[in-house]
């Protein structure tokens, strides 16, 4: 992804599938399971280079990944 973070549900290339939302002021991702109904990681900060590797959640809308 190009641009400024967004909230929301991605797939990156690595890490599967990926919630980025902030925590306080920051930016953060969650790793979760393909369904995306368990998460798989603790709260990781967001880096410029994992989003630029995420893509959008087919089907995703903010607060859900669309399965």
């Amino acid at each position: 992804m190009e641009g400024t973070f967004q909230e929301g549900w991605y797939e990156h290339p690595t890490l599967g599938l990926i919630r980025v939302f902030t925590n306080g002021s920051d930016w953060v991702y969650v790793c979760y399971t393909k369904n995306g109904r368990k998460a798989l990681s603790k709260e990781r900060p967001l880096d410029g280079w994992t989003w630029a590797l995420s893509e959008p959640s087919p089907g995703s809308q903010a607060g859900s990944p669309g399965f």
